[in-house]
């Protein structure tokens, strides 16, 4: 059994005994950790659904229940977003608008604001964090795989892993992560020799002996 697997089953555990504060402290440790393989990071989120009431369903997320998340701790505010993003985000501008202007959980507003590209939402939104505060109009952005630069990158990364066929699914996962969590900013010109060399520095030092 590999580490994915002993932590997933720990996790587990700890709901099935209503540990839940402890399940999720494991989770969001594994979620803020730079490299998570996309079947695993799949696996936390769904842990998350029930990680506070373990007969809790994402898709019975009442509107009231979802802007209530959205105030909430990290948890819940990951919840409330996976719940929204099922929905047409179009119908729900104003609460995007409010949530989004607050110092809030970044994954989640990356994981938003995702949708909202994807979705194609036409509205100009404010954006604030601990960094930056700026404006952007979703249906102006890309989604992260179309992105020129984004392409740039993964072109780079493919060439050098191109006889490390595992490395290279790494390289990938880390440059999406690295992508979406400059949101609602996209990888400049300038930028992707630098995000580049700081992917492949991270798999380097990572099975660095």
């Amino acid at each position: 059994m590999n580490y994915y697997d002993e932590t997933t089953k720990k996790i587990e555990k700890l709901i099935e005994d209503k540990e839940y504060e402890e399940a999720k402290r494991l989770i969001l440790n594994e979620l803020n950790i730079a490299y998570v393989p996309k079947d695993f990071e799949e696996k936390l989120y769904e842990l998350l659904q029930i990680v506070k009431d373990n007969s809790f369903k994402e898709t019975q997320l009442s509107d009231e229940t979802i802007i209530d998340y959205l105030k909430s701790d990290e948890t819940h505010q990951l919840i409330a977003v996976n719940a929204l993003n099922k929905k047409n985000l179009r119908d729900y501008i104003d609460l995007c608008e409010k949530y989004l202007c607050t110092n809030s959980f970044k994954n989640a507003k990356a994981l938003l604001i995702e949708s909202l590209i994807n979705q194609e939402v036409n509205h100009t939104f404010k954006y604030i964090d601990d960094d930056r505060e700026l404006s952007f109009n979703p249906i102006e952005l890309k989604p992260i795989l179309e992105d020129e630069n984004y392409k740039k990158c993964l072109a780079i990364l493919q060439d050098t892993y191109m006889k490390e066929p595992s490395l290279l699914i790494m390289a990938e996962q880390l440059l999406y992560k690295e992508a979406m969590f400059m949101l609602p900013e996209t990888i400049s010109n300038d930028n992707i020799d630098n995000l580049v060399e700081k992917i492949v520095m991270f798999i380097k030092d990572a099975f660095a002996m």
